[in-house]
């Protein structure tokens, strides 16, 4: 049986002073680095959109976070972990939307 987990998704808006080579770089080796220090995190996935294949989408990413609890991802959040994180967005983004989800996994490795 798999398990549920709490997954919170960002929606990311590039900050648009960057080049998207620059907006990758922050997010994979500066903000990832930070991210992963997030107290009981169990996942954690970056994914980048290809603007050229798919234009009308607004955002240039969106990252996936995975926790057991919305509790979990409160306090990760809450956090000096998470307080240094979030400080961090607009070193590289103009915007995140971020949305809370429960992710049920169908066809899982």
């Amino acid at each position: 049986m798999s398990r549920t987990f709490v997954k919170r998704i960002g929606l990311l808006y590039k900050k648009q002073s960057l080049t998207h080579e620059q907006f990758v770089n922050h997010w994979l080796n500066v903000h990832a680095e930070l991210c992963k220090k997030l107290p009981g995190m169990r996942r954690y996935s970056i994914n980048f959109i290809d603007r050229e294949k798919s234009p009308n989408l607004p955002y240039d990413g969106f990252s996936e976070l995975w926790f057991d609890s919305e509790d979990d991802l409160k306090a990760a959040i809450a956090s000096p972990a998470g307080q240094t994180l979030m400080a961090d967005l607009p070193n590289f983004t103009d915007r995140i939307e971020p949305a809370l989800v429960t992710e049920h996994p169908i066809l899982w490795p």
